[in-house]
């Protein structure tokens, strides 16, 4: 209360020049803020039943490539999705944040919150959504203060629900994991901890790509400086090497010019037969498609997953309403949660096998539109072409290398 004024509320009838109506009014200050309360936990009562249910709310203002439909579903936003395809591609050919991020400003594509800056964070909360590929983590965060809303990250205090399927996915499962994998790898390479992984920044087109063929770990880069002048050249040397010495493992320091040319190599022998290669992916793109599970199995285990979530709805409104005893709707919810989560893991294989299936197709389409947009021999490293056609550098020895493509094919190079 204003020091100095007085007020008369004529609704309740209570004057601040009273006493009484002071005490009163300090009496009801106390029931709304109790009340206040009460609907805040009735609030979040009713949000975790929606949870439980398979009910999730998402705001598709501040999130890029989705809206949602007149039923609140998310749907796919065909123009931002082109974005989000390509910060996950980008990233697996080796881009770092920051250069994704100068890319897209570069082309004037803004956040998905309209902003024209894009910041190395946002990269990375894009590449670690697990919306992308179709499931929903719910309750990230969560309010520590009903009277300002202050809402903090939900590091395990509260309850989280992950819903699988929920969606349709912008990129595969196999490709999410795949950036996954490719941020630990740049993390442990910079020797950061997981959880730190924003900070490495991939400069060199090999960097994640080689690997030891004596021990499997991975190839580092460092410069070697000359005694005798200021030449300085630039090698990939094994990490157990690096770390642990040459006990733990003796493979050799292999010049990164001698790499680049091999791969020069490999790739006019691959361009020399170019028709025949495209023919054999091409043929393998084919029986990808054959080994696709049918629409009409995935439609009945939908159907069922349907018919079993309206079950689940049913029961909590029961619940709800108080129309229900307690342990029955127990009994029967989680009856009704394993037929349902069991009918899910069913579906959610056939999407992995079909994802699996989807991403090798992509992979081999990359490398044909990639052959086919070159003539003639390759005579100088190219960073865009190998990183559209390899997937990794095994190195035997500083003489002898396997070039993993991403077909799956070995291809070897001995000097």
């Amino acid at each position: 209360m204003i020091k100095g004024l007085l007020f008369f509320f004529e609704k309740e009838n209570i004057d601040t020049m009273d006493t009484k109506g002071e005490v009163l009014l300090t009496i009801l200050s106390s029931l709304a803020q109790d009340e206040s309360r009460n609907i805040s936990e009735n609030c979040k009562w009713g949000i975790i039943r929606q949870f439980q249910s398979g009910k999730v709310l998402v705001n598709t203002a501040r999130f890029l490539g989705y809206d949602k439909d007149e039923n609140g579903e998310l749907v796919i936003n065909n123009e931002e999705a082109k974005i989000v395809k390509r910060i996950f591609n980008e990233y697996l050919e080796g881009k770092s944040y920051q250069a994704i991020a100068n890319g897209l400003m570069r082309d004037g594509i803004k956040t998905g919150t309209g902003n024209s800056k894009w910041w190395d964070s946002t990269i990375s909360g894009i590449l670690t959504n697990e919306k992308y590929h179709g499931d929903v983590l719910l309750q990230k965060t969560y309010t520590v203060d009903f009277l300002n809303h202050k809402r903090i990250k939900n590091n395990g205090i509260a309850q989280q629900f992950y819903i699988e399927q929920n969606h349709e996915p912008i990129i595969s499962r196999d490709l999410y994991d795949r950036v996954q994998d490719e941020k630990e790898r740049r993390a442990l390479l910079k020797g950061n901890l997981v959880g730190n992984r924003h900070k490495y920044s991939s400069k060199y087109a090999f960097s994640s790509k080689v690997f030891c063929g004596k021990c499997g770990n991975i190839f580092k880069r460092r410069t070697w400086n000359s005694n005798k002048s200021k030449y300085k050249k630039a090698v990939w040397q094994c990490k157990t090497y690096v770390v642990d010495g040459r006990g733990a493992c003796d493979a050799k320091a292999v010049d990164e010019q001698v790499l680049m040319d091999a791969f020069v190599r490999v790739f006019n022998r691959i361009n020399e037969n170019k028709d025949g290669f495209i023919k054999t992916l091409k043929d393998n793109i084919e029986k990808v498609l054959a080994e696709t599970a049918s629409n009409q199995l995935i439609e009945e285990l939908e159907s069922k997953i349907e018919v079993l979530k309206d079950d689940l709805k049913g029961l909590v409104k029961l619940q709800v309403r108080n129309s229900i005893d307690d342990a029955v709707y127990n009994e029967e919810y989680i009856r009704i949660s394993s037929e349902l989560d069991e009918l899910r893991e069913q579906r959610a294989e056939f999407d992995r096998q079909n994802n699996i299936r989807n991403d090798y197709r992509e992979r081999l389409n990359v490398i044909i539109e990639t052959l086919n947009g070159w003539q003639g021999l390759l005579v100088e490293f190219s960073d865009e072409i190998f990183n559209a056609l390899v997937e990794k550098i095994e190195v035997i020895s500083p003489t002898h290398f396997v070039f993993i493509l991403k077909s799956g094919m070995r291809v070897e190079e001995h000097i």
